[in-house]
């Protein structure tokens, strides 16, 4: 086997703490473990709340940037890295989302009405930002997906597990995960993206 993929092998099985204190010393390697570990769940959440694709794509990439640079103030005597981190995610889609009001209390003399600038409120988690992609207009996409694929998907978004844990609890191989998801969100995005029926 090759020595890099002695180090993929040895990256996938260590915890999130060690991985996140590996990051704070500038291991990029760490840092691409960890969004492979939580890559889906941070996109479904920001989409969740903002309802646009691309720009929780973005947002995504930003968490992750903003993790290579924070990973060090993370103290695993404190809590779990997990909880840590979706709280980080959440408060960065929370930022957006009030940008995008201000932005748009800018441009009208009264709150808009827009769905998507009204989703969020002081009381929202992370976990229901995740939950909120599964109880709207992803719930008949979802319903559309081959069960494979809908089953990886439920349980990263709904239950919050990593690829790791979907491949151990389903005992799938986890390149195998990866692929199911990959497929899944893509479909996902197709139907989502896809103009409403006239008169709908």
């Amino acid at each position: 086997m090759a020595s890099g993929e002695n180090v993929s092998l040895t990256l996938t099985a260590q915890p999130d703490a060690v991985l996140a204190s590996r990051v704070a010393a500038g291991d990029a390697g760490s840092l691409e473990e960890l969004y492979n570990r939580y890559g889906v769940q941070v996109f479904s959440m920001a989409y969740g709340i903002l309802r646009d694709y691309a720009l929780a794509e973005d947002l995504a990439q930003e968490v992750f940037v903003a993790l290579w640079t924070r990973a060090g103030r993370f103290d695993a005597a404190k809590g779990v890295f997990r909880h840590w981190f979706l709280h980080l995610a959440h408060n960065r889609v929370i930022d957006e989302v009030r940008r995008r009001r201000r932005a748009a209390l800018m441009d009208a003399d009264r709150a808009p009405e827009d769905a998507t600038l009204g989703l969020v409120s002081s009381g929202d988690t992370a976990d229901e930002a995740i939950t909120s992609v599964l109880v709207g207009e992803a719930r008949e996409a979802l319903r559309a997906l081959p069960e494979e694929q809908r089953v990886v998907i439920v349980m990263a978004y709904l239950e919050g597990a990593t690829q790791q844990e979907i491949a151990q609890r389903t005992g799938t191989p986890l390149g195998t995960v990866k692929t199911r998801l990959r497929l899944g969100l893509s479909k996902l995005r197709q139907t989502m993206n896809a103009p409403a029926p006239e008169g709908a």
